[in-house]
């Protein structure tokens, strides 16, 4: 059984509780107690065949209520789309917060942190983590990665709705996938600890250890083909203000990098689907050459069009993604670079200063 101990952190909003160690449940067989969990039709947890909702064997939910807060764990197979759940541990620290008449469970107790209120109104929040690495599952995304709050009652019905939304890209190719990275062009919010307002789910934000990078692991690979293969990302409901980029790794540790700078809005409980990528064509990238004296350089930036994309390499064994820095100081304590941008998609190059510069090769851009 999990052990958790936790100390919530203090924020202007919120004031810290505690929830303590958790306690195992050893119930005589046939007196164990039970809770039943479904979905609302247009929740996922895990897509089957017919893209619908459905459990995971083993799944573990935290149920919180006035006077309660317990554990419990998924009786049925995967692929179930409802079923009960067993008590399996109860926390020896009880909820002191006012939760009214309605019950609440947390999906997953592996991503669950821990619970506050907000100092304005008293009203309590629920905190959980986002993780920054989640697991290539063929059809749809790791079910550990998702997030949902459910209702009850009565505390023995619940129905759950998504916290989460999620990001569909196809490939097809002839190499292996290795892995996919997912950031937003705006520096936008992609994992880290979150809260949600009990009984408004659309009141949700960041609070801490904050990341701006999702990586998908494809394990020891995913071989692409002429069918298509899917891709998902779970993300935090976003608005990408300047679109997204995704990097493809190969297991022969070559890059295939798609980027689109038009805005991706995905709401709460929806699937954003990304055109289809054929990998398999080589990627020609376009390459400015700079031969630089100096400490420090004015950094290029990109025009192009909306998929542009592109990588600076400073010479000092440092890379960058194009357009992120206003200007870069070398880390080797050398005074000569030979820098290389590889970009796809762009038209025009511009450098706010030519300090230092002494040579630049626009042959292959």
């Amino acid at each position: 059984m999990k052990r958790a101990i936790f100390q919530l952190l203090i924020i202007p909003l919120l004031i810290a509780c505690t929830h303590d160690n958790i306690e195992e449940i050893n119930t005589p067989s046939g007196n164990e107690e039970y809770i039943y969990g479904c979905f609302e039709e247009d929740t996922r947890v895990e897509l089957n065949d017919q893209r619908r909702t459905v459990w995971t064997k083993g799944d573990q939910i935290v149920r919180l209520a006035n006077d309660v807060f317990d554990v419990w764990e998924f009786t049925g197979n995967t692929g179930d789309r409802s079923g009960t759940f067993r008590k399996i541990g109860v926390f020896d620290y009880s909820i002191n917060f006012d939760l009214g008449d309605t019950y609440y469970a947390l999906y997953s107790y592996e991503n669950y942190v821990g619970v506050a209120y907000f100092k304005n109104t008293g009203e309590p929040a629920l905190f959980y983590n986002i993780k920054a690495t989640q697991s290539y599952k063929p059809n749809s995304y790791d079910p550990t990665s998702n997030i949902m709050l459910g209702q009850s009652s009565n505390g023995r019905d619940f129905t759950f709705r998504n916290l989460m939304s999620y990001i569909c890209i196809k490939l097809t190719g002839n190499k292996r996938v290795k892995s996919l990275t997912l950031t937003g062009n705006n520096d936008e919010q992609m994992n880290g600890m979150r809260y949600v307002k009990y009984d408004d789910m659309d009141v949700a934000k960041w609070y801490s250890d904050i990341g701006y990078t999702t990586t998908l692991d494809c394990g020891e690979g995913v071989q692409l083909t002429d069918t298509p293969t899917e891709f998902y990302f779970t993300v935090a409901p976003t608005t990408f203000e300047q679109g997204i980029r995704i990097v493809v790794t190969f297991t022969d540790n070559t890059i295939y990098p798609i980027s689109t700078s038009k805005t991706v809005d995905i709401p709460r409980n929806t699937i954003q689907p990304m055109a289809t990528v054929n990998t398999a064509q080589d990627v020609v990238w376009q390459s400015v050459k700079i031969k630089h004296s100096g400490s420090a350089i004015a950094s290029p930036y990109l025009i192009g069009a909306t998929n542009l994309t592109g990588y600076i390499y400073w010479g000092d064994g440092y890379m960058s993604d194009i357009n992120t820095l206003d200007s870069y100081v070398y880390t080797d304590n050398l005074s000569d670079h030979d820098v290389v941008i590889k970009a796809l998609n762009a038209t025009d190059i511009t450098i706010s200063s030519c300090a230092g510069i002494s040579e630049i090769d626009l042959s292959n851009f």
